[in-house]
């Protein structure tokens, strides 16, 4: 079947958050001695293992984004020393010394510009993410993907998340496609993967780090470059499918 449309999800597919949390982290290490004393890929994992727990809380609407943040940094604080050095104010710093790196790393993932350039004309493209509007949007407008983009689909303004089906469907009416003519590259299975599956989409996990795939069947890339291998996945030959004539 052809592709006639493309949806991607946003943050560490699109957008690098893990290269952004990375560089904040390492400067907070630096500024705060408590998680200095950690080996940075054991306060990354457990910031992670937070930033996932509290962020289901902001998508059901149980924390704000700023008490979340905060929480997150008094958990890494307590984490890395004891509670002496998780009381509020501390907290409070830490969760905006935080930001402030975080923001200052914004980037888009290697590729991500080029090859929504690329699409851009031939195919309807969309974004389909988990996570508060505002934050969505700026980042967006921060990578320069807005005028590449079709639609963009936010669980906060749609009121449901992936892997719900509803998500993506709202992004199909958007596009105007069928859902057997469009794919979705995401980078979590839970959520991008098992939602586009359930949703009738062909899924292409982006597969960046090099995890184990739970499901070998699932298309999968490790890189948004060369731009020609990514669009060749979307885009197969029927040349490439045929079998090579016999010699003379």
């Amino acid at each position: 079947m052809a592709t006639t449309a493309v949806l991607f999800d946003l943050d560490d597919t699109l957008f690098d958050h893990w290269a952004c949390t990375r560089a904040a982290l390492a400067e907070l290490r630096e500024r705060f001695a408590v998680l200095g004393r950690v080996p940075a890929a054991i306060v990354e994992a457990e910031h992670r293992r937070l930033l996932e727990e509290l962020h289901l809380q902001v998508l059901a609407g149980q924390l704000t984004v700023d008490d979340a943040r905060v929480e997150r940094f008094r958990r890494l604080l307590a984490f890395a020393g004891d509670d002496a050095d998780a009381d509020a104010a501390a907290a409070a710093d830490a969760a905006a010394a935080y930001r402030a790196a975080y923001l200052g790393h914004w980037r888009p993932v290697e590729g991500a510009r080029e090859l929504l350039a690329a699409l851009h004309g031939r195919v309807p493209t969309g974004i389909v993410t988990n996570n508060v509007a505002s934050e969505q949007r700026q980042k967006i407008s921060a990578c320069g993907f807005g005028p590449l983009l079709d639609a963009v689909v936010i669980s906060e303004e749609a009121g449901v998340t992936k892997p719900d089906p509803r998500i993506f469907g709202l992004a199909l009416d958007r596009l105007g496609r069928p859902v057997g003519e469009t794919v979705m590259i995401g980078d979590a299975w839970d959520t991008d993967i098992a939602g586009a599956r359930a949703a009738g989409i062909r899924p292409i996990w982006f597969n960046r780090f090099g995890a184990a795939s739970p499901d070998r069947r699932v298309t999968e890339i490790r890189s948004l470059v060369p731009l020609s291998s990514v669009l060749s996945v979307l885009f197969p030959s029927p040349e490439s499918r045929a079998p090579s004539p016999e010699s003379p």
